[in-house]
């Protein structure tokens, strides 16, 4: 068993606790005092251990995006490729982003202060790995990727923007294809390709027993994934 020192184990309460603020309050609605009376801390503890009210949400978006795919990828183990896997994720995440207005809030909030997040670019990259080696699309060089995935990210802050303004105007299925085929044409797929992975992502993501339950609260319970029959416990 991992022994976690008395700093880590301050960081992981604060995290917990604006989890749970973040989650039912709202970035901007949750006060420094909100959070150090919740989790029983002076305010200078904050600041030691994170950059910030805005640090703790970089932290808590990070882990967010990871679990999106690890969510997906628990209910559906090896069944499907990493291009279908990337579809499915990406129809989940807007579905689930129109379905949770908890989570729509939180996304719009940090995304209106966004500030560049290191941590938020590496996790997108690995996005792209995964869909470029299953692809077996080679000679993007890191530099190029590199803006790709800035590019990738300032359009996801924009359409989280812009659906939290009209949330009435546009389906989740027209923001999802929308911006999967960004994803895909990026590095280079055709359009006709990407048009049948989307289609072929999008008929398997219908039949998945999705329980947005996992995320109440950024808990990310385990009691909430459903695998699909063949995958391995």
């Amino acid at each position: 068993m991992v022994r976690l020192s008395a700093g880590e184990k301050k960081k992981r309460l604060i995290i917990g606790v604006c989890k749970k603020l973040f989650y039912r309050n709202g970035y901007v609605g949750t006060t420094y005092e909100d959070i150090c009376r919740e989790a029983d801390i002076p305010p200078g503890t904050i600041t030691y251990h994170f950059d910030g009210k805005a640090g703790i949400a970089t932290a808590i978006e990070v882990e967010y995006e990871a679990q999106n795919k690890i969510y997906i990828e628990k209910m559906c183990g090896d069944l499907f490729s990493k291009t279908q896997l990337a579809v499915i994720e990406n129809y989940h995440m807007w579905k689930r982003i129109y379905e949770d207005g908890n989570i729509r809030r939180f996304l719009w909030e940090i995304t209106s202060e966004r500030i560049p997040s290191k941590s938020v670019h590496d996790v997108v990259e690995y996005y792209y790995k995964c869909v470029m080696g299953d692809q077996g699309i080679e000679g993007i060089a890191q530099n190029e990727l590199d803006l790709i995935v800035a590019a990738q990210l300032g359009l996801s802050d924009a359409l989280v923007g812009r659906t939290s303004a009209e949330p009435e105007r546009f389906t989740y299925e027209e923001v999802a294809h929308f911006a999967t085929r960004f994803f895909l044409r990026q590095i280079g797929m055709s359009d006709g390709k990407i048009e049948a992975c989307i289609e072929d992502g999008k008929e398997i993501f219908d039949r998945l027993p999705i329980d947005n339950r996992y995320y109440v609260d950024f808990r990310y319970d385990d009691r909430y994934v459903a695998k699909l029959p063949g995958v391995k416990e």
